[in-house]
């Protein structure tokens, strides 16, 4: 499995740098219609992005090519959607880059559909970037967030109670790292307690066609339908034994990347906000079905 791309290669790799504050309206405004662009005519058949920090904060998109003739075209086009912001100041630099394939954390018999799944999860955040904004729409962006990391989980076949250990494994995980202590851990707990409902209710997929957050479930599900085949493509890997990073590990990478790309700034303090609450809530949920059980119990 090929590791290193250059440019001229089939993976055209950009670093973009600008501001937080800034970052989403380049990817709405610039790369939303490129990519689409280029993706219509065929120059192109997928593409991701991720946030970085080095320590200068940037975008890192990456383009494939459907041949590497596509080169000249793919630069034009990318050149006349990002010029305007360079003019602006938006972005103050812009590089090439060369792509080194992370083979060994997604696994060198996996990593082409690492790629795919990439592609999709980039795809839906742009949209949902685009579908909100101000300050309400950083409240839907954590709410989303909850939502796309249990579809990820659905996905992968985790049932209730898979999804409550392996949250919890990650969540201590990132509380080691921000220093998890009971002030915090009270604080999760207080800010749970106030957005329960809503929480709730973003959660429960019989709200969704009432749901003011309509059109963002419909791009969650849309991504959902197309990365279905992967599940039965990871199974069949290990079930063969030829599965070299175990699902679980791959599914931390593919929720890190998911939070990479959905929050603008601080995107490890809101995975372990996110992380928290869904414990909290698949705790809730556990609590209230062994509650319904015990009365079915005395009623019979």
């Amino acid at each position: 499995m090929k590791r290193t791309f250059i440019t001229g290669s089939e993976w055209l790799y950009y670093k973009i740098y600008t501001g937080p504050k800034t970052s989403d309206r380049i990817l709405t405004e610039a790369i939303k219609p490129v990519s689409e662009k280029l993706l219509e005519e065929g120059i192109i058949d997928s593409w991701f992005f991720i946030r970085y920090s080095d320590p200068k904060l940037h975008l890192r998109v990456r383009f494939h090519l459907t041949e590497s003739l596509q080169l000249e075209k793919t630069i034009h086009h990318v050149h006349d959607s990002l010029i305007p912001f360079v003019e602006t100041d938006l972005i103050w630099k812009i590089t090439n880059d060369t792509y080194n394939r992370e083979l060994e954390r997604y696994g060198y018999n996996f990593i082409e559909q690492a790629e795919k799944l990439f592609f999709l999860d980039s795809v839906m955040v742009i949209n949902i970037l685009d579908l909100i904004e101000g300050d309400e729409g950083e409240i839907v962006r954590w709410l989303i967030g909850l939502r796309a990391i249990d579809d990820m989980l659905e996905i992968f076949e985790y049932d209730e109670e898979q999804k409550l250990t392996y949250l919890e494994k990650l969540r201590d995980g990132f509380g080691v790292e921000f220093g998890m202590n009971k002030d915090l851990k009270s604080q999760l707990s207080g800010k749970y307690r106030t957005e329960k409902k809503t929480i709730e209710n973003v959660m429960n997929r019989l709200n969704d066609n009432a749901s003011e957050m309509a059109p963002l479930f419909k791009l969650l599900q849309e991504k959902r339908n197309k990365i279905l085949h992967f599940t039965s493509e990871l199974k069949n890997l290990e079930n063969e034994n030829k599965l070299e990073i175990p699902i679980d590990q791959l599914m931390n990478s593919y929720l890190h990347m998911m939070c990479n790309r959905l929050f603008k700034s601080k995107q490890r303090l809101h995975e372990l906000v996110l992380y928290d609450f869904l414990c909290q809530y698949y705790t809730s949920q556990k609590a209230r079905k062994k509650q319904i059980t015990k009365k079915q119990v005395a009623v019979q």
